[in-house]
């Protein structure tokens, strides 16, 4: 039974349906996991520091990890199963794995010691004792690209043999692991217990995944081949694309530098409101993103380009029909969803003013970032990762430019306008580029969609707003459960008016929504 589970291949919309199910639960997570983290230390001195710590060790598993496994791995392995046989294929994983061990370990060491220096570098606001905290949290933190580099090649694996489950729930228990922190490990071991806890969760990401790869037939052998083709193949392709994850690293890594000389607590509103537009992103953009990726690299393979091109068209489709949506829910909603996660504990007045106000200006890029991971997806299902490089270099700037210009006039809430602006003109550039790489489609139909959209939007926007006006006449929303009640209301109002205008519209992506409703009515 749990070795079916394992091993069985999703179609693109079970995995979507997985992978967006998986993710809205862990992201729920995610959000306690931040309330907690807000109502334990608010906006200050801890929390600044505890943020900017994560920013090394997050750049590295992005440059070294994420980037060879979403445009080089999971496309060459595909390959390597569908030419060669599963033989071949393991070998590669096997090469890769031990490459990986030895290159990684031996940076990550590096790291530690120059951890002094690399904090001046991240937080140079920062000074005394907070920059102390930083350096220690960093050290710490820098064990988990470990346990994620193993996790997210197993997860790479399971995918290619279009396998989601287990690779949905992994990022469930990495937030239970730093939720675990604050409450049992911070009180032992002070503010080191959150470094403890990020360290727990990617080591629980990474050995819930081990197990499936071993039940696929994977057996891990010491053996490296650094001559392997497929080693060749993988650092060709990953080589842009890493370059393009170094723009994109190094434009947070400058928005936190910024932030840190700004005012006390800026960095921890900056990653509070980030991690609340993530949300939407994460289920609407990332998950339908990965799902049809190993689908997407398949059909290259086998040069159904035709089907290529409708089954990207299709998923575009759908995260536009649920993100535009999304864009004018959080608008609505801005100061229920921030005082929900974050009104609590030692969190102001004024903290919680300037969170509700950067998550404002990043709901206007949410559309973009959304659909930035299909299209750099699908570039990479092309062997292209010179392409999504070029535009990440030139994002970097105008993120850069942006926030600069912004940030005399709105602080730290300039910092999240930027973002957005440089996600939309980076989602324009690809698409366009994109359209012309696979010979071109009507934009009619698109144009069409979009318009019929927008009146679905706007109706809901109308209701959504009258339901939240009546609702603060009915309920104390001073109160956790009444806010929670009037910021319900509203959204399912809303939610519901949008399909029934969409579907009113004649929109095909209306049932979409409607077939797992339908799937549990017919079960």
């Amino acid at each position: 039974m749990i070795h079916k589970l394992i091993t069985r291949r999703s179609s693109i919309f079970e995995a979507t349906l997985v992978l967006a199910v998986a993710s809205l639960v862990s992201r729920v997570f995610g959000l306690i996991r931040d309330r907690t983290l807000f109502s334990h230390f608010g906006a200050g001195d801890v929390l600044d520091a505890y943020f900017a710590a994560f920013k090394v060790p997050d750049f590295i598993f992005n440059l070294l990890i994420l980037g060879a496994l979403s445009s080089a791995f999971i496309p060459i392995f595909t390959d390597y199963l569908k030419k060669e046989g599963k033989e071949e294929a393991w070998g590669v994983v096997n090469s890769l794995v031990n490459l990986g061990i030895v290159i990684v370990t031996s940076l990550l060491l590096l790291i530690a010691v120059f951890a002094p220096y690399l904090t001046k570098m991240v937080a140079p606001g920062f000074v005394g004792d907070k920059h102390e905290m930083v350096t220690n949290l960093m050290r710490v933190m820098l064990l988990s690209p470990f346990f994620f580099g193993l996790s997210n090649l197993a997860g790479g694996i399971l995918n290619s043999f279009k396998n989601f489950l287990v690779y949905a729930i992994a990022p469930i228990l990495y937030n239970i692991g730093i939720i675990l922190g604050v409450i049992y490990l911070v009180p032992q071991f002070g503010y080191m217990g959150l470094a403890y806890g990020v360290v727990l969760g990617a080591f629980l990401h990474m050995i819930i995944q081990l197990p499936g790869v071993f039940a696929l037939g994977y057996r891990y052998r010491m053996h490296l081949n650094f001559n392997h083709p497929a080693l060749r193949r993988i650092a060709a392709l990953m080589i842009p694309r890493t370059m393009g994850i170094a723009a994109q690293q190094v434009s947070v890594l400058l928005n936190t530098v910024i932030a840190s000389f700004l005012a006390k607590g800026s960095v921890s509103v900056l990653n509070g409101a980030d991690n609340l537009q993530s949300l939407p992103i994460s289920i609407f953009g990332i998950s339908f993103a990965v799902a049809v990726f190993p689908t997407l690299s398949e059909k290259y393979t086998l040069q159904k380009l035709g089907e290529f091109k409708e089954d990207f068209i299709r998923t575009l489709r759908q995260i536009l029909y649920l993100i535009l949506p999304m864009m004018m829910l959080y608008w609505l909603l801005r100061a229920q969803i921030v005082r929900l996660a974050y009104g609590a504990g030692q969190v102001t007045w004024e903290d919680t003013r300037f969170l509700i106000s950067t998550l404002a200006f990043f709901t206007f890029g949410m559309a973009a970032q959304a659909i930035i991971p299909l299209l750099a997806r699908t570039f990479y299902a092309l062997q292209d990762t010179k392409t999504p490089f070029w535009t990440s270099v030139l994002t970097l700037f105008i993120n850069v430019g942006a926030a600069l210009l912004f940030i005399p006039y709105l602080k730290v809430v300039g910092l999240a306008l930027a973002v957005s602006v440089a996600a939309l003109i980076n989602a324009l550039i690809l698409f366009i580029i994109l359209r012309k790489r696979l010979g071109g489609w009507s934009l009619q139909p698109l144009w069409i969609m979009a318009g019929k959209i927008v009146i679905g939007v706007v109706a809901m926007g109308a209701t959504g707003y009258g339901a939240l006006q009546a609702m603060s006449w009915i309920v104390n929303t001073h109160t956790f459960w009444g806010l929670f009640v009037q910021a319900g209301v509203a959204a399912v109002v809303a939610g519901l008016t949008y399909l029934t205008v969409t579907k009113k519209l004649k929109l095909p992506e209306v049932m979409m929504v409607l077939k797992p409703a339908k799937l549990l009515e017919d079960s």
